[in-house]
């Protein structure tokens, strides 16, 4: 029950990583609001879930709905202790095939909708002197690959932008810590394997891309951002975490 009587934010908690966070956090005693932009599937989890479940529609380019995700927290708990900015677009494009449409979905998706749920959320952080927010990034954002200008762009910047928030604000109670997983076996990672013509193929290739060998889970990432989001990486300030097999280490 590391999270008791804490509550907490997660963007894109509906599917993949962010629900496996959301199951984790309430499993830890937290209360959760579920920000998705399905908020059918919010819904859905938060009423499996219980009474300590909540869920708001969140598409987090827009500002609107980072000022409404803010509001519902406060009026529902007064107070927010932990964002996790988990929702994420991806794009597998050449750099001169992504069009100008496709480039700003993801950076407005995977950049600027972090920082946008921190100018709403931290103030209140800020004001109780206490907060975690854990920004969610990727190996594509540590290293480069071919075909992921736009998203390893955004998540690169992602990682910089922790570090920088974290230092702006290392004195005022609040955290900002990264996670950046590797290769997950999520629903995004399905929608880019069906992509390929050979399937099988595309799958044993990204298992390959990885170390120890396999794919990683979407509860080992939500394991490792419930670390940031704990008491105990209370000294851990614009800390990046690779969850990723052993890719960077080679």
């Amino acid at each position: 029950m590391r999270l008791r009587d804490k509550t907490a934010v997660i963007t894109g908690g509906a599917s993949g990583i962010g629900e496996a966070t959301v199951r984790r956090f309430v499993t830890e005693g937290a209360k959760v609001l579920i920000a998705d932009r399905n908020i059918a599937a919010a819904e859905k989890l938060a009423a499996e879930l219980g009474a300590d479940v909540s869920a708001i529609e969140c598409d987090v380019r827009k500002e609107s709905s980072a000022q409404s995700v803010a509001k519902k927290s406060l009026d529902l708990w007064g107070r927010v202790d932990i964002l996790v900015n988990n929702a994420g677009s991806e794009l597998n494009k050449t750099f001169n095939e992504t069009t100008s449409d496709e480039w700003d979905m993801v950076l407005e998706t995977d950049l600027k909708g972090p920082w946008m749920m921190c100018k709403h959320i931290v103030p209140s952080m800020m004001a109780q002197k206490s907060g975690s927010v854990i920004n969610v990034s990727s190996l594509n954002g540590l290293v480069g690959f071919p075909l992921s200008t736009a998203y390893g762009s955004a998540k690169g910047g992602l990682v910089v932008f922790t570090r920088d928030i974290a230092i702006e604000l290392a004195t005022s109670g609040v955290r900002f810590n990264c996670v950046c997983p590797g290769v997950i076996e999520t629903p995004m990672m399905e929608r880019w394997t069906k992509l390929m013509p050979d399937q099988d193929a595309a799958k044993e290739m990204l298992r390959g891309v990885m170390p120890i060998g396999r794919m990683g889970y979407a509860t080992e990432v939500a394991a490792a951002i419930l670390f940031f989001a704990s008491d105990d990486s209370s000294l851990c300030q614009g800390s990046v975490l690779s969850v990723d097999g052993g890719f960077t280490a080679q």
